[in-house]
């Protein structure tokens, strides 16, 4: 007996309870995520919140401190007993935080080497704050394409590419909705107002099976709930744009509100100076609408509605009168959301969620008018479960929907007359997806979590369509008609993945994923950008789903109390069904269905990606790098021969330091260089009765030049009053003038029958020279 008794007690004294809550702002009620919950004793153990403020953790039994530090938050602490399962909320206090503890991005020692998840990262606001970005307006698209292994989509741009992907292949969401053209201004902004956001999270790995619908990676940002005990106002005045955030509590400590505006104003300030132009004045401007509301029915129970509008609109007239045009184009959303807890265990969310986007430009020119439009519509209901049975298992699970109605570009054309030029409009695609999914985060040992999740996803066109059969000369040889509703073509597809981190010491790990993905609408565009012109469209009987393949592996480790961590990467992808328009397609107005005009083949993506941050201290950021290789192989383009991808980049680095001078001054920059975009241009030129016509080489085979450039910003906070904070950031974009290619054109000089012509391939720049801002910030309490 004495003997089972010696045996037994080892194993009581390693039993292993579940410490959960969530962590919310003491004063608002607001969710914090990124918070750090470790236990003083044993610093190695603990988490981040997540979007909802949510944290969980298992350790042995005992009594500990529990400990909650969060940037701009005095730190948090309580003396925690852990013999059973237990669930502990923690309310943190602003207050004057210690220049040691912030961190430049966020996430401390927990989420990199203790999470099952590859290339997930959230960025705070903090960071985003203290980079130098164009114009002065903090964009968190721009923050992301400084982390390993996203690459930009030229200079100044929004867009962005991840782990060889298109740009249509990163699910973009806020507040639950799909966002599907995410950039301002050609793309030199994001519709992001970073006033309105709370949460930032990019996965470029191993996706969660919640996550669904595209192949490259996942951009998932939360918006503000809003203050639920006292009024605020904050806002911003740069060169180009002025944004204004009023929230408060509608019943204090029950419900909340939230409003947030931004504008552009260079029309306004600018237009009176040059309506006597040619071009009549400053033709654009754009605009963002965020609003949401909190509603708590019950300490089990909350409501909220959120939403977004934004429109980028303009006008152009000559002068003479003889031409006039009209153009806006935008995104709206609307969430609506339950949230209901069960148990500490268990709870749910409810969500009805509307995305929309659409494009709209028309002109008038010698007595015609022409209209042109496109958009998409999407009705979405997602129930989603999670459950925490035990301290070894994580289960979330749960249904999701989606109604799409997509409008291919159509266009109309009429005279004074009344004289209709048009062609029949095209009419809308609809299509159902739908999907099951489950996932597991099994702590299988102390040091081994496993995390398994399976995606049942299922796409069907419907009809009003018309699937035509073309012969050789492509004229109509058959049709079949399929009436509202009825089924087209049905799609399904299993969508496993798997991820395992193994602990190798309390301060380093070794993690593993493979993931499988499907995406059942597309953008296919000819363009270096996604433009407001180009065209989503669905999954369909001409168009097959893209499907993707990945496989990850990396290293992960933390030194010196999480002053410095880092890791190492390396993935391989491969991709099938990848569309890109056919030889000579030219855009233009037809009754033909766009999709008649794409052609099908492979990608394939691989690489090595380095990171390495530095967390505490006056001086923080972090050296991201990344070597890799992208290529398409198209039977029907380049003779079959493999080509790189317009976004391959052999080599991207990025360099990003922030260093806090004094209480006032922070100073901030960015260094990034990349490898030259593949392009094609002209090999050869041939005389055609006095005409240069060219003959052009292999596809994406020259390489613009190398991209680099150095921005700096600085901040310089101003003295405190009873109710208002103020700042002023300075910043300096391209600090050397280094003129980045855009594009690159064939220009021609002479004369072709004298044989004195000269071809040049000349590079267009579109901001070469260093670049000037200034911002001032406020907040009114």
């Amino acid at each position: 007996m004495s003997l089972l008794l010696l045996l037994a007690h080892p194993a009581a004294a390693q039993e292993r309870f579940r410490l959960s809550g969530r962590a919310t702002d003491a004063a608002t009620g607001e969710a914090l995520a990124g918070a750090a919950i470790s236990l003083q004793e044993l610093p190695e153990v603990g988490a981040i919140t997540d979007a909802q403020g949510k944290y969980t953790f298992t350790a042995p039994a005992g009594t500990y401190m529990l400990l909650a530090k969060y940037v701009g938050y005095a730190t948090w602490q309580r003396t925690v007993q852990l013999t059973q399962d237990l669930r502990q909320n923690i309310s943190l206090n602003a207050g004057a935080y210690d220049v040691e503890e912030v961190e430049i991005t966020a996430n401390r020692q927990p989420p990199l080497t203790e999470s099952a998840m590859m290339g997930q990262l959230e960025l705070p606001l903090e960071t985003i704050k203290t980079l130098p970005v164009l114009f002065g307006e903090q964009d968190i698209l721009k923050t992301i394409q400084l982390l390993p292994g996203v690459q930009s989509g030229g200079e100044g741009n929004t867009g962005f590419y991840v782990r060889g992907g298109a740009a249509d292949q990163n699910l973009v969401l806020l507040d639950g909705a799909t966002v599907y053209n995410p950039g301002h201004l050609l793309n030199f902004f994001s519709v992001f107002n970073s006033d309105a956001i709370e949460s930032t999270t990019l996965i470029k790995g191993s996706m969660p099976a919640r996550y669904g619908g595209r192949l490259s990676s996942v951009l998932d940002i939360g918006m503000k709930d809003g203050d639920f005990s006292k009024y605020k106002v904050e806002g911003g005045i740069g060169l180009i744009s002025s944004r204004l955030t009023l929230q408060g509590p509608i019943a204090k400590e029950k419900a909340s509100f939230l409003l947030s505006g931004r504008r552009t104003y260079m029309d306004v300030l600018f237009g009176p100076f040059l309506r006597n132009t040619q071009q009549g004045g400053i033709p654009f401007y754009f605009y963002d609408l965020n609003g949401r509301l909190n509603y708590t029915l019950s300490p089990r129970d909350r409501l909220s509605l959120g939403g977004y509008y934004g429109r980028d609109a303009g006008k152009l007239k000559l002068s003479d009168g003889r031409f006039s045009s009209d153009f806006f184009w935008g995104n709206a959303t609307a969430t609506a959301r339950w949230n209901h807890l069960f148990s500490d265990k268990f709870f749910l969310n409810l969500s009805a969620i509307l995305s929309k986007y659409d494009f709209q430009f028309g002109w008038d020119y010698g007595g015609i008018s022409t209209n042109v439009q496109t958009g998409v519509r999407d009705y979405s209901l997602n129930l989603d479960l999670d459950y925490t049975p035990n301290v070894r298992h994580h289960l979330q699970y749960g249904i999701q929907y989606t109604f799409h109605r997509l409008q291919p570009r159509s266009g109309e054309a009429q005279t004074e007359q009344g004289q209709n030029f048009s062609t029949d409009r095209l009419l809308p695609k609809y299509g159902h997806e739908a999907a099951l999914y489950m996932s597991d985060d099994w702590n299988v040992t102390d040091k081994l979590l496993l995390s398994l999740g399976l995606r049942n996803s299922y796409f069907q066109q419907s009809g009003p369509f018309t699937l035509y059969r073309f012969d050789a000369e492509q004229l109509v040889t058959d049709s079949t008609n399929y009436s509202r509703g009825e089924k087209v073509k049905q799609y399904q597809a299993l969508e496993p993945r798997v991820s395992l981190r193994y602990e190798v010491s309390s301060r380093s790990s070794v993690k593993a994923s493979f993931t499988q993905l499907a995406q059942y609408v597309h953008l296919v565009s000819n363009a270096y950008t996604t433009l407001p012109l180009d065209v989503w469209v669905p999954s369909s009987a001409l168009v097959e789903p893209q499907r993707a393949t990945q496989y990850a592996l990396g290293y992960f480790r933390s030194m010196q109390e999480n002053m410095y961590e880092g890791s190492v990467e390396v993935y391989y992808k491969t991709m099938r069904h990848q569309l890109e328009y056919r030889e000579g397609f030219v855009p233009g107005p037809s009754n033909r269905d766009l999709e008649y005009e794409f052609v099908t083949g492979r990608g394939r993506s691989y690489g090595v990606e380095l990171f390495v941050r530095k967390n505490l201290g006056d001086l923080q950021g972090w050296l991201g790098y990344t070597l890799s290789r992208t290529t398409r192989t198209f039977p029907q383009l380049n003779n079959g021969n493999t080509f790189a991808a317009r976004y391959d980049r052999r080599h991207d680095l990025s360099l990003v330091a922030s260093y806090k001078y004094n209480s006032r001054w922070t100073f901030g920059g960015t260094f990034v260089y990349g490898t030259g975009q593949a392009t094609t241009l002209p090999s050869r030129r041939y005389l055609i009765e006095g005409n240069v016509v060219y003959q052009y080489g292999d596809r994406n085979s020259f390489r613009m030049q190398p991209f680099h450039r150095l921005d700096l910003a600085a901040t310089l906070a101003g003295k405190e009053q009873k109710n208002l904070k103020s700042s002023w950031t300075f910043s300096l974009y391209n600090v050397y003038g280094r003129q980045n290619p855009f594009l690159y054109y064939i220009d021609s000089e002479g004369e072709p029958y004298s044989g004195s012509i000269k071809l040049q391939a000349k590079k267009v720049s579109v901001i070469p020279f260093p670049l000037p801002s200034v911002t001032w910030n406020f907040s009114w309490l």
